[in-house]
Parts: structure tokens; C-alpha cells; sequence
């Protein structure tokens, strides 16, 4: 069974098998799966005719950092997981889905990014251009340290003289 809406009342109802069995009573559900058979059913000849489920930003790059998907339910809709005892962890965006869930024996948990998806250090391309150019300008003076890199360096300069 698919995810489904019930377009006069504005329940999106989730089955227990449109979820990932993660083990016993455990399962998951990726929000940009679930956003994307939302955008299917408002595709629908039977969706055209109702407002949007859900607003979606996807992920932006900015400055070397990610800022993660958000998914928000809107215009009053609202989400019934399949009746039953066992937990739906949400995952790979932010989103209000906790928000919107109407409430029966399924215990529903978000995994949020607060916004923020690193991936890698974060430093970007340029940063790294930026700090070898600083280390390659410093005065020299100022490191004399023994056994440092810097003292070799002089040392091999002293020599060419």
C-alpha cells in the first residue's frame, strides 16, 4: 500500500510498508521520499484540483557548507501514520511533520540537521588558497624554533648566500 491523501479531510495517511523496517517495532521514513510521493499524488487527476501539501527548499551550497532540504506540511494538512505500536524515525531534511501528526499509539521522532549539513571540513577551495598564501608570506624572522621547518628552510638559504 502507497502513501495516500484523503483530499476532503486533508489527511495524508502513511501506511507501516510505504516505512524502512529498521528491527523490531523500528522503522524510518526519508522526508524527500515522502515529499516526492506527496508532489505525485498532487499530480494526480484527483490531486490537481487541491491546494499544494507541502512548501520544499532543497539543499543550498554556501560557502563550502550545505544547508539542509526543509519540507513543511501546509494549508492544514495533516499526516496519520498506519495505527500501531512501534516508532518512525523522520530523516534526511528538516520538516514539521512532528507538528502535524495526528496522534495515535505510533511514537514519531525527527532527525534535524539544524539547518546544516557539513560535508567534509567545511574549508573551501579558496580558504585553503587564502592560508597557504599566508604561511608562504610570513616573515621568516619570527620562526626560529629548532627543528621546525622554518629553521631548515633558513638554513638551506643560508648555504645558497
Amino acid at each position: 500500500m502507497a502513501i495516500s491523501i484523503t483530499w476532503g479531510t486533508k489527511v495524508i495517511n502513511v501506511p507501516i510498508d510505504a516505512l524502512e523496517p529498521v528491527s523490531t517495532g523500528i522503522y524510518k521514513l526519508s522526508i524527500d521520499t515522502f515529499r516526492l510521493a506527496l508532489k505525485a499524488l498532487e499530480d494526480d487527476e484527483d490531486g490537481m484540483a487541491f491546494p499544494d501539501t507541502h512548501r520544499h527548499s532543497t539543499e543550498v551550497e554556501l560557502a563550502g557548507i550545505t544547508l539542509a532540504r526543509v519540507i513543511e506540511i501546509i494549508n492544514g494538512y495533516t499526516v496519520t501514520f498506519a495505527d500501531g505500536q512501534y516508532l518512525v524515525t523522520l530523516y534526511g531534511a528538516n520538516s514539521n511533520i512532528p507538528d502535524v501528526v495526528n496522534f495515535n499509539q505510533v511514537s514519531v521522532r525527527a532527525v534535524t540537521s539544524a539547518g546544516l549539513l557539513v560535508s567534509g571540513s567545511g574549508v573551501t577551495s579558496q580558504d585553503k588558497l587564502d592560508i597557504a598564501s599566508a604561511v608562504l608570506d610570513e616573515a621568516m624572522s619570527g620562526h626560529k624554533d629548532a627543528g621546525s621547518f622554518a629553521e631548515f628552510i633558513r638554513k638551506i638559504m643560508w648555504r645558497s648566500r
